[in-house]
């Protein structure tokens, strides 16, 4: 049997992260061999992986990531089974550095047999698959842990994208917005324009909409909702004749609830989003539209 020292031991946890004791053991499995201990503990991380993953991940911890020029953002969701181990610095360091991969790498879902899919991807912070990355994650916090959902946005022409992480990390949103011109950040204008997009993440995350306006609303929402406010009009006695004009009320508020540019602002409830950015397309000369949001929250 190899003579394990302490150095050895200290040198496999610096690199792995891995309790003192599994190091020595993996150490002496591999009969002192480094590299082979490391894959020791890499193999046993996918298997405490296999033994967590029927584990309910109802906790958890969401990152963003804007790049330099906003004109790229993503957002992720890390899956834990408590708050403590997604409040933990590897699990923060880990969900970071996979919000800044996924903007750079472009995967199109978490899992599948291609390069498409973000578990097969290599992070390149540790050159391990982001699978590898979380088994590893897995083995050390013994916990199942696991990617919940992620989004990423790019601008194509004109346009801003920013995000928004609530205090605490459970609730976040992503927004972008397409200009009719480029957006100069040194500028009064591009500063009125990126506050606009804070202030639109911070509206998203409130009221959760569920959709930019009044034409994205599903059709089944739409029947619903007039079904039931029908039913509660006939149910009150209004006369039949009456009915449809008073369900055009309904709708209009329904619209001010779930779509967000119809919402009163968060900040003025005096003003509406759509009047807010039409304030803002004034001020700055510039052609504004929400193009697309993500809200994210742990445990949905």
């Amino acid at each position: 049997m190899a003579n394990i020292t302490l150095e050895q031991i200290k040198e496999l946890r610096e690199k792995t992260q891995v309790g003192m004791m599994d190091c020595k053991k993996a150490l002496i499995d591999a009969e002192g061999n480094m590299e082979k201990a490391i894959e020791i503990l890499r193999k046993k991380g996918a298997a405490v992986a296999a033994k967590r993953a029927g584990k309910q991940a109802n906790h958890g911890i969401i990152e963003s990531y804007i790049s330099d020029n906003n004109k790229i953002g993503c957002l992720v969701k890390l899956n834990t089974e408590t708050d403590f181990s997604a409040n933990t610095d590897d699990a923060k360091k880990f969900t970071k550095q996979l919000a800044k991969h996924i903007a750079i790498a472009k995967p199109m879902y978490i899992e599948g047999e291609d390069s498409n899919a973000l578990l097969n991807q290599k992070l390149e912070e540790k050159n391990l698959t982001v699978k590898e990355c979380l088994n590893e994650l897995v083995a050390k916090i013994t916990e199942n842990i696991k990617v919940g959902d992620f989004a990423r946005f790019e601008v194509k022409e004109n346009g801003f994208v920013n995000a928004y992480i609530h205090p605490g990390s459970t609730l976040a949103t992503l927004v972008e917005l397409e200009t009719d011109q480029p957006v100069d950040m040194n500028k009064a204008s591009g500063q009125k324009i990126k506050q606009l997009a804070h202030d639109i993440c911070m509206q998203i995350a409130v009221t959760n909409p569920v959709s930019i306006d009044s034409s994205q609303v599903p059709h089944e929402n739409l029947e619903t909702e007039r079904k039931i406010a029908r039913e509660q009009l006939i149910e009150a006695g209004k006369p039949e004749k009456i009915i449809d004009k008073i369900l055009e009320g309904k709708m209009r508020k329904y619209f001010e609830e779930v779509c967000l540019i119809e919402q009163p602002f968060i900040k003025d409830d005096k003003t509406k989003i759509k009047q807010y950015i039409a304030q803002v397309e004034k001020d700055t000369g510039t052609k504004i539209q929400i193009k697309q949001f993500k809200r994210f929250a742990v445990g949905q």
